[in-house]
């Protein structure tokens, strides 16, 4: 299996298997249950599953892995995704999203101001709302950085799980 490539927003992996879609759901959802570790860590509906670091460990940058199988030509795959929690990403997409309204804005109305021959006091929002946009990134990489070893382990429970379908993986 290929490494966790932490460099991406939203680290991915694919794990191709021999089994049919339905053939591996089934033996994935038996070998999360088989897993004493895994108790109260993971859910599942249908053929996705979500995996979480233990309780005692969450931060706020905590990630969670994604799990779904695939139907493949000759048999199925797993693709994994790691994501922060659903309320971290909500947050952060609503800050890119106010902060980048708020340049378009300001720019727009910096421009009929210098159109207008006033003084364009609002390109200020945007010599503030720039730097904003590369401070989220900053702490958004600094999350992710933080919960690499938990994104790690998430791994490394999932290839335990597979272990238990090793003819299955090719």
């Amino acid at each position: 299996m290929d490494q966790v490539d932490t460099t991406r927003l939203r680290p991915t992996f694919t794990v191709p298997l021999a089994l049919p879609r339905s053939e591996a759901v089934a033996a994935i959802r038996a070998a999360f249950v088989r897993r004493h570790g895994l108790s109260g860590r993971w859910r599942g509906k249908g053929r996705w599953a979500e995996l979480h670091v233990p309780e005692s460990e969450r931060r706020l940058w905590s990630p969670y892995l994604s799990v779904r199988v695939d139907e493949e030509a000759n048999g199925s795959s797993i693709f994994g995704r790691f994501a922060p929690s659903p309320a971290v990403w909500t947050f952060f997409i609503f800050l890119y999203s106010a902060v980048v309204f708020l340049i378009v804005f300001s720019a727009t109305f910096a421009y009929v101001q210098i159109v207008s021959g006033t003084a364009a006091w609002a390109l200020w929002a945007v010599w503030i709302g720039v730097p904003f946009l590369a401070l989220l990134h900053v702490i958004s990489w600094v999350g992710k950085r933080l919960g690499r070893y938990q994104m790690i382990r998430l791994k490394a429970e999932i290839e335990d799980v597979l272990l238990d379908l090793e003819d299955a993986v090719r």
